[in-house]
C-alpha cells in the first residue's frame, strides 16, 4: 500500500522549519536522550514494517524522511545512516494507523518501572485510549500521574509482554476512579485534544493495584479514555476497548 519512493510526508526540506534549533543544539544531543524545551525526546527510529527511517521530537513525528534529512539527522545524532540495523525499532505513524486503526506509541517510566501506552484513532471520532502500568508497592495514582515517562527506545520484543499481559488480565475486584484533579494532572501531562464539534475532552478512567508478572512485582495500573462529556464511562467498557484493539504485538 506505500510504494518504495513515497509522497515526501514533510512538507519541508532539511533546511527549513525540520532544522529546528533543537536540533542545531549537537553539542548536547545523544541518540537516547535529547533534551527538548518540551516533555519528550529527539529520537531516530526505523520502522519494523516498512523499514524506514523516522524522526520523533517531542509531539512531532516525522516518518518517510527524504534521503537529504536522513543526512541531516544522522549527524545531528551522531548515528550512521549506512547502518540503520542498529536504530531502535518503534512502528512509524503511517504503519501504525495502517495495521492499529490509530496511532500507537509506547513510552517507559525512569528505571525501567514500568510503560504507558497511548492509542489515537483516526476516525472522526477522535478516541485517545491511555494504559499507564508502572511497579511500586503504595504506589498512588496521584505520585503515578506526576511521574515523566521517556521515549520508548529499545527493541519492539522487549515491550509486547506487558500489553498481552494488560489484553488479558482479569478484571479486578477494587478499583479507584480517577477524580477531576487527578483527570486534569494527566492533561497536564498528555493533552486529551478535542472533539470533532470543537469541544475540549478530558480523561476519565480508572486504577488499581494487581501484581504484574511481564514486571516482576506489585504495579499500579490504570486505563483511562479522552472523551468532551463529564461521564464516567463502565470500566469493562474500557478494558474491552484495549482487548479488541488490533494486536499490536504483531506487526
Amino acid at each position: 500500500m506505500i510504494p518504495d519512493e513515497p509522497f515526501n510526508f514533510n512538507y519541508f526540506g532539511a533546511s527549513s522549519s525540520f532544522n529546528a534549533h533543537e536540533a542545531r543544539l549537537r553539542h548536547l544531543f545523544q541518540q537516547d536522550a535529547m533534551p527538548t524545551l518540551e516533555v519528550g525526546r529527539h529520537l531516530l527510529s526505523v520502522c519494523p514494517v516498512c523499514k524506514q527511517p523516522w524522526y520523533k521530537v517531542g509531539r512531532s513525528e516525522y516518518p518517510r524522511l527524504t534521503p537529504e534529512q536522513l543526512t541531516f539527522l544522522g549527524a545531528v545524532v551522531q548515528v550512521d545512516i549506512q547502518a540503520l540495523y542498529l536504530l531502535p525499532k518503534a512502528l512509524c505513524t503511517i504503519c501504525s494507523t495502517l495495521h492499529l486503526g490509530g496511532m500507537f506509541s509506547a513510552e517507559v517510566y525512569p528505571h525501567h518501572w514500568g510503560f504507558r501506552f497511548l492509542w489515537e484513532s483516526v476516525s472522526p471520532r477522535r478516541i485517545k485510549l491511555l494504559a499507564m502500568v508502572c511497579r511500586g508497592e503504595g504506589l498512588t495514582l496521584d505520585a503515578l500521574l506526576q511521574i515523566i515517562p521517556e521515549a520508548f527506545a529499545e527493541p519492539l520484543g522487549e515491550m509486547r509482554s506487558l500489553p498481552t499481559w494488560l489484553e488479558m488480565c482479569p478484571s479486578p475486584e477494587t478499583i479507584q476512579a480517577f477524580t477531576d484533579e487527578q483527570s486534569q494532572q494527566l492533561a497536564q501531562r498528555c493533552p486529551p485534544g478535542s472533539a470533532v464539534d470543537g469541544s475540549l475532552c478530558q480523561w476519565r478512567g480508572y486504577a488499581w493495584e494487581t501484581s504484574c508478572p511481564p514486571l516482576g512485582d506489585d504495579a499500579l495500573v490504570s486505563l483511562a479514555v479522552a472523551i468532551p462529556t463529564l461521564t464516567l464511562p463502565p470500566f469493562d467498557s474500557l478494558h474491552v476497548g484495549w482487548r479488541v484493539l488490533p494486536c499490536w504485538s504483531k506487526p
